[in-house]
């Protein structure tokens, strides 16, 4: 069992993690999971019928249980509920489990905080929660990676332009997925139609994972899994 995880909903959520923190060169020291059922599932987890949001908050828990776990942090998207419901559908969770002292509201700097493990141990675990995209707002992870494409990009107005065009009844994805058709639309017009967001994060020269926007995502991952800070044993 690794020690620290790095736990998001789905594999193109892992790609994106694992091309941002290399760009960023954020010190390898936990290791970037999905959760088991989406691991041993044949289909994508957006093609279920609740989205890879249930499957990670129901995975939490087993997560807790783990030998050796010292340091969770929780990626998850906000969708179209918003953080502070998100937030409370997760420490629902936790609660249910018997798990206490959790914070009433969510950060929005990303929430940080000692998970005590009692009584199974006397152990805690450092345990932190970031919504997609900002704490703030309604979205996914999809909104994050928009706010990396370059100020200067000339392609991004036509896909706008292109979407707004799309009379309702023939829009084939729902609303609140518009995000997804948003990037994925620019990424099949960028200078290699169709790349995957990890790959692009690392590769496409109109994205760019030094933008500001992703400094409060990097600083809330150092202090729940890299920042020192022994759990306590009492």
């Amino acid at each position: 069992m690794d020690k620290r995880v790095l736990l998001v909903e789905g594999r193109d959520d892992q790609h994106v993690m694992w091309n941002l923190l290399g760009v960023r060169e954020v010190p390898e020291k936990f290791k970037v999971e999905r959760p088991k059922a989406d691991r041993d599932s044949q289909h994508d987890h957006e093609n279920e019928a609740d989205g890879g949001d249930r499957v990670l908050l129901d995975s939490i828990p087993w997560w807790l249980l783990q030998t050796g776990l010292e340091r969770l942090a929780v990626v998850v998207d906000a969708n179209d509920k918003g953080p502070e419901a998100r937030w409370e559908s997760l420490r629902a969770r936790l609660l249910y489990q018997g798990y206490r002292d959790i914070p009433a509201r969510h950060s929005e700097d990303g929430t940080v905080f000692e998970l005590s493990l009692r009584p199974r141990t006397p152990r805690s675990v450092r345990f932190g929660v970031w919504i997609m995209p900002d704490n703030r707002s309604t979205g996914m992870l999809e909104d994050f990676v928009m706010q990396l494409i370059r100020e200067d990009d000339e392609m991004l107005p036509f896909v706008d332009r292109f979407l707004d065009l799309i009379p309702d009844g023939q829009r084939r994805f729902k609303k609140q997925h518009r995000p997804k058709a948003r990037i994925h639309s620019w990424l099949a017009v960028s200078e290699k139609p169709g790349r995957p967001m990890g790959q692009a994060i690392k590769a496409d020269r109109q994205l760019d994972a030094n933008d500001p926007a992703v400094q409060p995502f990097l600083d809330w991952l150092m202090e729940v899994l890299i920042a020192d800070g022994n759990n306590s044993d009492a």
